[in-house]
């Protein structure tokens, strides 16, 4: 036989038997990790696709919860993973498009590291008082300018758009406010309802049930549009402060390296789940947009994240704490 005959044969064998494996994915469980600890939104996302996959793949998909240096110890785990499909990332805004920004010493790239498979879901920030400070509305907040020596405001870490949207409040209004960094969404909230904070950004899946609860009072979205299940709190917009517009998202990823069968069988699947009624209203009950992506429109979202916040780490001067 022809050489270049047989050489495209067996290339051709070896495609197919590549294929092949691809189209049984999963054969046994896959980890989704999650770089913050149980009950954020990151964490309420990623249970909510791990729960859906599951379902498709007829695979158990376990959530991996890896909390700290701001997701990227997470985000490592997943980088240095096998490119099979068995270690996925359920990943939030600042492992991927701010952290590079803010830290020094990173190791990893989130650009050449990660392989992008889709953008799940997004939802603006809403700033939320706890008790330790008397106020009932953003008015009553900025009231507070001059009088209060300090106040204090959680984040899920360093340089995340929590930490990022209190440094542009404290710059748009002149609050005395102080950063206190967490390890996870869930251990700031416990904190804020617990009176050792002021304040918190986040979006509203984890601090609805102690907003219904009468324990902390949302002040403020930090967008153009209410929220629709805080109708009556008002926009950074309606208050003049449209610099005040930051928005949390949450997406899929691989290693990098992902066989391109493999990221579109994932990507595919994923994309069939986010055209599901239920699944979509899975998220919106929990005050989470749906924002459906497939990997190359990922890609040109995450760059177009990274010059936004580019631009506000040079303006706040946001750094390593």
């Amino acid at each position: 036989m022809n050489t270049r005959i047989l050489a495209a044969a067996l290339f051709s064998m070896s495609a197919l038997g590549t294929l092949a494996a691809h189209a049984a994915y999963p054969e046994k469980s896959v980890k989704l990790v999650v770089g913050y600890a149980p009950g954020g939104s990151t964490d309420i996302v990623a249970r909510l696709l791990a729960n859906a996959l599951g379902e498709k793949w007829k695979q158990s998909v376990v959530v991996e919860n890896k909390g700290g240096a701001s997701g990227m110890i997470a985000t490592e785990q997943v980088v240095r993973a096998e490119a099979d499909g068995y270690t996925l990332q359920l990943g939030y805004t600042p492992e991927v498009s701010i952290n590079k920004l803010v830290f020094k010493d990173m190791r990893y790239d989130p650009i050449t590291d990660l392989t992008p498979l889709n953008l799940i879901a997004s939802a603006p920030l809403v700033l939320a008082a706890g008790p330790s400070i008397k106020v009932k509305s953003i008015d009553e907040l900025l009231a507070l300018k001059g009088k209060a020596a300090q106040l204090t405001y959680g984040s899920p870490g360093v340089g995340g758009q929590q930490h990022m949207a209190g440094e542009v409040l404290r710059q748009l209004t002149g609050l005395p406010l102080i950063h206190i960094p967490y390890r996870g969404t869930s251990l700031a909230v416990t904190d804020l309802v617990g009176g050792q904070i002021d304040l918190f950004f986040a979006t509203t899946p984890p601090l609805l049930g102690n907003i219904q609860a009468g324990k902390l009072k949302p002040l403020l979205v930090a967008g153009d549009k209410r929220e629709a299940l805080l109708p009556d709190v008002p926009t950074a917009v309606e208050k003049g402060m449209p610099k005040l517009q930051l928005t949390n998202w949450f997406g899929l990823f691989g290693p990098k390296g992902l066989p391109d069968a493999l990221k579109d069988k994932i990507s595919g699947d994923v994309m069939a789940i986010m055209a599901d009624k239920g699944f979509q209203d899975s998220l919106k009950e929990k005050g989470l947009t749906p924002t459906p992506l497939a990997p190359e429109g990922f890609s040109g979202f995450i760059s177009s994240e990274m010059d936004k916040y580019d631009a506000i780490v040079r303006e706040t001067g946001i750094k390593q704490e």
